[in-house]
C-alpha cells in the first residue's frame, strides 16, 4: 500500500509540474525561410554526432544496440562474452553511467546501478541509433538531455505501410529466434520475439602463468520481448516488455579442483509505458513526455549446485515515473527555450538491513541560441535537485551546470566546439547497498572539451575532433583499511586527451548501392588521483590508445553484402599497469549475405551470418573469453 500511495503522489506531482511547466518557453535550433521563423526539427552542427540508419543497421552482423555501438569512435563496450552477456557502453572512457540511453526520445534509467544493459533491445525494429558526444542540439529537448556527458538514441522505425513480416533465426551454440512484426501504415507497430541459446562455446584463455582450455557453460540465455507503438499526429505512445532467465558464467579462474564454472542465475522482468506530444507552431513549440517503468531483478547462488560459493537469493524491484515538459520560441537569429523535468524513482530489496528507499529528481534548463550568418552559439544552464527518502538518507543534492556551444557553417564545411560540465549523481547502490554503500558520497564532475571539423557533402562525409576531458572526485570501491569489506569513496582524478575521425561514403549507381563507414581514435587516458601512490599518471583500465572500425555494405538487385571490421589496441585490465595485466590487441571481421526474392506480392529473404570470420580468440573483458567462429541463418518472409 506504501508504494502504491507514493505512486499516486509522484503522479500528481509530475502533472503539476506540467502544467507549470507548459507556461515556460524553450531554446533549440531555428530554421529560417524568408522572414519567418519555423519551429522545426533542422539538426544543428554544433556537437560531433555519429549516425547508422535502417539500410546500414539491417546490413550489419549485429542483433542488438550494443553491437552497433561498437562501431562508433571512442565507444568502448563491455561485453562479458555471449548473447547473454551484460553489455555496457563507455564513450571516451567517462563511464557508463555518464551516458545517457534514450529510446524514442526519452531516458532508460536504473536507479540502482546506473548501467543499462543495451543487449536487451533489439535492432530489428529501430530506424538509426546515434551517439552524440554533449548532447543533441534540436528542439523541444528535455532538461535531462543535457545531464550527460555523451547521449544514445535509439529511434523505432515509424510504419509506412501495412505489413506483416515471420521471421525464423538458428545457429551457433543452440541459437533459436522467432519474431513477428505487423504493423498499419502511420498509426502503429507490434513487435514480439523469443530467441533462446545454450551459449555454450569452446574457448582458449592465455596469460603469464597458465593456458586454460575448455568450454563456457552456465552461459544459456531465454527471452521473450514484446513492444507495441500507437502514432497519431503529434502523439505517440510505446509499450515495452522483457522477460528473461540467463546463466552467469563468471570469470575463467582455474582452481585447484579445475572448476571455473559459475552456476549463479539470473531472473529480469522489464516494463515500461511513454507516451511523449509535441506541437508546432508559427514561433512556438512544445512537447510532453510521460513514462512509467518497472524493473524486477532475482538472483540466485546456490552452493548445493556449486560449492566453492555461498547462499545467495536476492529480489530487487525498481519503479520509475517521469514527466517532462519542453517549450521553444523562436525568431530569426534567437532562440529560447526552457523546459523542466521530474522523476520519482524507487528500489526495495530483500538484502539484508536494506532499508526502502525512494528519490526525487527534478531538473530545470534554460538555454538559448544565437544564429546569424552562419555563426551558432548555444548557451545553457542546468538547474538540478535530488533528494532521496530513507533511514539514514543522503543531504539533498542542489548543482548549477552550464554548457557552451558554437559553431560557423558555411556550404558543407562546419568548425564547431564546446564546453560542458555535467556531475553523476551517486547510484543508489552507491549510497545505500548494505555494508558498501557510504552516504557521505559527493558527485562525481566531469568537464569537456572538445574542437572538431566537418564535411559533408552529397556522398562524402568526413569529421575530425580534438577533445579533452576531466573527471574528478571519482566514485570507486575500495577496501578499507581493519574493515575487511569494501566501501564506496571518491577518490581520483582522471585526465583525459584524444582525437577521433570519422568517415562515411554512399552512393548509388542504378541497382548498385555502396555504403561504408569508417572510425579510428586515438586516446590517452590517465590517473592522476595522488603523486604519491604508485598508480600515479598509469593508464587507466580497459582504456585502448588505439580503436578503429570499418563497415562496407553493397547492394545489388535484391542481393546485399556487408562485411564489418573491428579492431581494438592493448590495454590494461588494472590500474597497476602490471604486464600480466596486460590485455593484447584483437580485432574481429563479421560477413554477411543476403538475398530478397518475391514471390507474388510477397517476398522472402534469406540471410547467412559469419561472425568472428578469423576465430581471434580474445577477452574484451579479463577472464570473460569472447566466442569464437560461429554463424547464424535467418529467413524472412513479409507480406
Amino acid at each position: 500500500m506504501r508504494t502504491f500511495s507514493k505512486l499516486h503522489i509522484c503522479v500528481a506531482l509530475a502533472s503539476i509540474a506540467a502544467t507549470a511547466g507548459a507556461q515556460t518557453s524553450r531554446l533549440d535550433s531555428v530554421q529560417t525561410l524568408g522572414d519567418v521563423s519555423v519551429v522545426g526539427v533542422k539538426p544543428h552542427y554544433l556537437t560531433p554526432s555519429q549516425t547508422l540508419r535502417g539500410d546500414m543497421l539491417r546490413s550489419l552482423s549485429a542483433t542488438s544496440v550494443a553491437d552497433a555501438l561498437k562501431y562508433f569512435s571512442g565507444v568502448q563496450i563491455k561485453d562479458y562474452g555471449g548473447l547473454g552477456g551484460l553489455k555496457t557502453v563507455n564513450v571516451r572512457s567517462l563511464g557508463s553511467q555518464h551516458v545517457g540511453v534514450y529510446l524514442d526520445g526519452i531516458r532508460i534509467t536504473n536507479a540502482q546501478n546506473g548501467q543499462i544493459d543495451l543487449g536487451r533491445y533489439s535492432l530489428s525494429n529501430m530506424e538509426s541509433v546515434s551517439l552524440y558526444n554533449a548532447n543533441r542540439n534540436e528542439r523541444l529537448q528535455s532538461a535531462s538531455e543535457y545531464a550527460s556527458a555523451a547521449t544514445v538514441y535509439m529511434q523505432t522505425k515509424r510504419p509506412t505501410q501495412t505489413t506483416y513480416t515471420m521471421e525464423y533465426g538458428c545457429g551457433s551454440f543452440g541459437l533459436n529466434k522467432l519474431k513477428g512484426y505487423f504493423a498499419l501504415k502511420n498509426l502503429l507497430f507490434i513487435d514480439a520475439e523469443y530467441q533462446h541459446s545454450d551459449g555454450d562455446y569452446a574457448f582458449r584463455f592465455r596469460s603469464e602463468q597458465e593456458d586454460t582450455v575448455g568450454t563456457r557453460h552456465n552461459s544459456d540465455i531465454t527471452f521473450y520481448r514484446l513492444e507495441a507503438a500507437g502514432f497519431y499526429k503529434g502523439l505517440s505512445t510505446h509499450v515495452y516488455y522483457y522477460n528473461s532467465e540467463r546463466g552467469l558464467p563468471g570469470p575463467v579462474i582455474r582452481r585447484l579442483s579445475d572448476q571455473w564454472d559459475s552456476t549463479d542465475r539470473q531472473w529480469d522482468q522489464n516494463f515500461f509505458i511513454q507516451s511523449s506530444y509535441k506541437h508546432s507552431w508559427e514561433h512556438f513549440g512544445l512537447k510532453t513526455n510521460l513514462k512509467y517503468s518497472y524493473d524486477y531483478l532475482h538472483y540466485l547462488q546456490d552452493p548445493r549446485t556449486n560449492a566453492a560459493t555461498m547462499y545467495c537469493n536476492n529480489h530487487y524491484t525498481q519503479q520509475d515515473l517521469y514527466g517532462s515538459v519542453a517549450a521553444a520560441w523562436n525568431t530569426r537569429y534567437v532562440s529560447l527555450t526552457a523546459s523542466t523535468d521530474l522523476r520519482w524513482s524507487d528500489l526495495n530489496a530483500d538484502v539484508y538491513k536494506f532499508a526502502y528507499v525512494y528519490r526525487l529528481d527534478s531538473k530545470s534548463l534554460l538555454s538559448a541560441i544565437a544564429s546569424y550568418r552562419g555563426f551558432e552559439a548555444n548557451i545553457a544552464l542546468l538547474y538540478t535537485h535530488i533528494s532521496d527518502h530513507t533511514r539514514g538518507a543522503a543531504s539533498p543534492l542542489s548543482r548549477l551546470t552550464p554548457m557552451y556551444l558554437a559553431s560557423w557553417h558555411g556550404g558543407p564545411l562546419t568548425v564547431r566546439a564546446f564546453h560542458k560540465r555535467i556531475f553523476r549523481a551517486p547510484t543508489l547502490n552507491d549510497l545505500y547497498y548494505t555494508l558498501v554503500g557510504n552516504a557521505q558520497l559527493r558527485p562525481e564532475y566531469t568537464s569537456q572539451w572538445d574542437l572538431g571539423i566537418d564535411y559533408k557533402d552529397r556522398h562524402l562525409h568526413l569529421a575530425v575532433d580534438l577533445y579533452t576531458s576531466r573527471i574528478e572526485d571519482k566514485i570507486v570501491a575500495i577496501p578499507m583499511k581493519c574493515q575487511f569489506r569494501w566501501s564506496m569513496v571518491n577518490f581520483g582524478l582522471v585526465r583525459s586527451l584524444g582525437i577521433s575521425t570519422t568517415a562515411g561514403y554512399d552512393r548509388t549507381w542504378g541497382k548498385l548501392a555502396l555504403s561504408a563507414n569508417a572510425n579510428y581514435t586515438c586516446q590517452r587516458d590517465r590517473d592522476f588521483s595522488s603523486p604519491s601512490d604508485p598508480e600515479y599518471k598509469n593508464t587507466i583500465p580497459y582504456s585502448p590508445l588505439h580503436s578503429a572500425s570499418l563497415i562496407v555494405s553493397l547492394g545489388y538487385d535484391g542481393w546485399s553484402a556487408c562485411t564489418s571490421w573491428l579492431y581494438t589496441g592493448d590495454r590494461f585490465a588494472l590500474i597497476s599497469n602490471n604486464k600480466e595485466d596486460m590485455l593484447g590487441a584483437w580485432q574481429t571481421v563479421d560477413l554477411k549475405l543476403s538475398k530478397t526474392f518475391t514471390i507474388s506480392r510477397h517476398s522472402l529473404q534469406t540471410t547467412i551470418e559469419c561472425n568472428n570470420l578469423t576465430d581471434s580468440r580474445h577477452e574484451v573483458v579479463k577472464r570473460y573469453p569472447m566466442p569464437g567462429r560461429n554463424w547464424k541463418l535467418t529467413l524472412q518472409w513479409r507480406m
